[in-house]
């Protein structure tokens, strides 16, 4: 009996994980998007229609402060951003859909409705994010070992000049989805093994060199701060905290001096050397361009038009003229939107956008689940922490209704057992 429950946890498990390898099209596999371009469509069309058989769901829970509750306020306002941005900018709404429903997207959110409406067990999300972690790793190792053409993860931006990037980076990033499940294994790894046996850490040293060949510093760097904060917070005894700090700090500054003057081709190298040419350039100049770009989002883009402020603009698609204005944005100023969070909720969203963004992250603070599942609460805070370099928090929602499920199902077991 034990064997078939274990048997089916696996089945099911394997359904979320094939679920993901189908809508990534295997993992932006270069050959299947060249005879079938237009793949994607698949996943627009999945999270749209999963929107629509549950959205008596979401208008049924979104009272409260629950994260059940938050999740769909989220889909309300996601929804509403389409039929605003048609309103304001006559966009259509099959543009806001393609742009929103794809798993880089919005509607990807509605993840967390089937997980909870199907009582998936947090054991089994784990699993699945583990052996997509596993599959996403293999992956990006095959699309750097068949360059120049990559088997994965080839760009559609034909601008893109690999050898510089390798040059400037030290790695070759390739347009992979699916980073983040190395990131949550990364946390998961890390709570899992604290009171276990500690020789499980091990799997950290694999899983931060795929981190570190994915290209990009923030999340890298990020990861690392994140993990060690949640490491040294559960310490007992603060004396060994302040030493460790102490000479963690100090042994950072002596690599850190070594690293500038090295000239190794090491991608840990090449990201601190071009952090620190970024801010001695931003002493040459009288701000950074993402302050300057936030300014002017939050002061002129919207021309003190109160309903753009409170509202936002909705979320710009492929056309038309709102996405127009947002591509002259790009050309004309250097000044992206959706470079971080904060200036893309803005955007799509307005100050309701923000409010909502910031009440989810104090439920997720006051929210208690039990020490081994932290590993949730850590990837959320991942996701706020990079806000000011990243948007992933706002754009891409898939892995984020994943860790909020995971943490509410917990929570409210928790609750249950307490009341027995």
């Amino acid at each position: 009996m034990n064997f078939l429950m274990r048997k089916k946890h696996e089945i099911r498990a394997w359904h979320l994980v094939i679920a993901y390898i189908v809508l990534s099209a295997f993992f932006n596999n270069t050959y299947l998007q060249s005879i079938i371009p237009n793949f994607g469509g698949l996943a627009i069309a999945l999270f749209s229609l999963l929107i629509i058989l549950n959205f008596k769901f979401v208008i049924n829970n979104c009272k409260g402060k629950s994260i059940t509750s938050y999740v769909s306020k989220f889909i309300l306002l996601y929804l509403f951003s389409i039929a605003w941005a048609y309103v304001l900018w006559g966009q259509p709404f099959w543009s806001s859909m393609i742009t929103m429903g794809s798993l880089g997207g919005m509607l990807p959110i509605v993840t967390y409705v089937v997980l909870y409406k199907n009582d998936v067990s947090s054991e089994i999300v784990s699993k699945a994010i583990v052996v997509l972690c596993v599959i996403y790793s293999v992956c990006y190792l095959l699309g750097l070992f068949t360059m120049p053409y990559p088997a994965f993860g080839l760009s559609t931006d034909s601008s893109v000049d690999y050898s510089s990037m390798l040059d400037q980076r030290g790695v070759i990033r390739l347009s992979i989805p699916g980073a983040d499940f190395v990131v949550m294994t990364i946390f998961l790894v890390l709570t899992y093994y604290r009171k276990e046996n500690k020789k499980g850490y091990l799997f950290l040293l694999p899983l931060l060199f795929i981190l570190l060949l994915r290209g990009t510093r923030t999340p890298f760097f990020v990861t690392i701060l994140v993990g060690m904060i949640y490491y040294l917070w559960g310490i007992r005894r603060k004396w060994i905290v302040l030493f460790l700090a102490i000479f963690l700090y100090a042994g950072a500054v002596y690599v850190y001096s070594l690293m500038l003057d090295s000239t190794s081709d090491n991608a840990v190298v090449k990201y601190v050397q071009m952090t620190s040419n970024q801010i001695e350039r931003s002493k040459t100049i009288e701000e950074d361009i993402r302050i300057e770009m936030a300014r002017y989002i939050f002061t002129e883009f919207n021309d003190a038009n109160p309903f753009r402020y409170i509202l936002g603009n909705g979320v710009p698609g492929y056309e038309g003229k709102y996405a127009d204005l947002i591509e002259r944005l790009g050309n004309n100023k250097a000044y992206y939107p959706v470079d971080t969070a904060f200036t893309a909720a803005f955007t799509f969203f307005g100050i309701i956008g923000l409010l909502l963004y910031a009440l989810l992250l104090v439920a997720v603070i006051k929210t208690k689940i039990p020490g081994r599942y932290m590993w949730v609460k850590l990837y959320i805070y991942y996701l706020y922490v990079i806000s000011p370099t990243n948007s992933i928090l706002v754009y891409s929602t898939l892995t984020l209704a994943i860790a909020l499920y995971v943490m509410n199902r917990e929570h409210e077991k928790s609750l249950m057992m307490y009341a027995k």
